[in-house]
């Protein structure tokens, strides 16, 4: 029952989670905000720790920055859309359940590119014109080395089922703090 309230919580409609004003440096603000956005930073360990688990090869990263990428140009172009922010907490819910499902890996695995683009999507509209394509270039870069650490993670957990759940739970742990935040 506990499960049941706290996942429903989880999946409230939230404020968004965009940092808007990246005029005065973008490539810098790039380059730290998925290091600063939890939400980013969570989604992108998680899925390369997933890579590692499931295919243990980078089809899923790459994947998963192309999406990201692809997001960010729709949202550059269209501005928001909505359940954006509903997704990208998704994302932490998704790659926790995989941790803690491991018979679901693999299935799990796959939506993560789909969440990516929602990531993607949430740095497109809060990137302006002028600033979008250092700012992209800046976030894609420390995402992809986001994306190979979760990986060099995951190839450790392959033989230590204890912790895969133990970081499934602080996925978990770190979806409410961001929507505490």
């Amino acid at each position: 029952m506990n499960k049941t309230v706290a996942l429903a919580l989880l999946l409230v409609a939230v404020p968004a989670f965009a940092h808007p004003g990246h005029d005065a440096n973008p490539l810098q603000d790039g380059l730290l905000h998925p290091l600063t956005g939890l939400d980013h930073l969570l989604m992108l360990l998680g899925t390369g720790v997933l890579a590692a688990l499931t295919g243990r090869n980078l089809a899923l990263p790459l994947l998963t920055l192309c999406a990201m990428f692809g997001g960010a140009l729709l949202g550059q172009l269209f501005g928001g859309v909505i359940g954006m922010e509903t997704m990208i907490i998704g994302s932490l819910l998704v790659a926790a359940a995989a941790m803690l499902l491991p018979g679901r890996q693999m299935v799990l695995a796959l939506a993560m590119p789909v969440f990516a683009l929602f990531h993607g999507w949430a740095h497109g509209v809060e990137a302006s014109p002028g600033a979008f394509w250092l700012f992209s270039a800046g976030f894609v870069a420390v995402s992809g080395v986001l994306l190979l650490a979760g990986f060099a993670g995951g190839c450790l957990l392959r033989r230590h089922s204890a912790l895969q759940k133990a970081f499934g739970g602080g996925l978990l742990a770190g979806a409410a703090v961001v929507l505490a935040g």
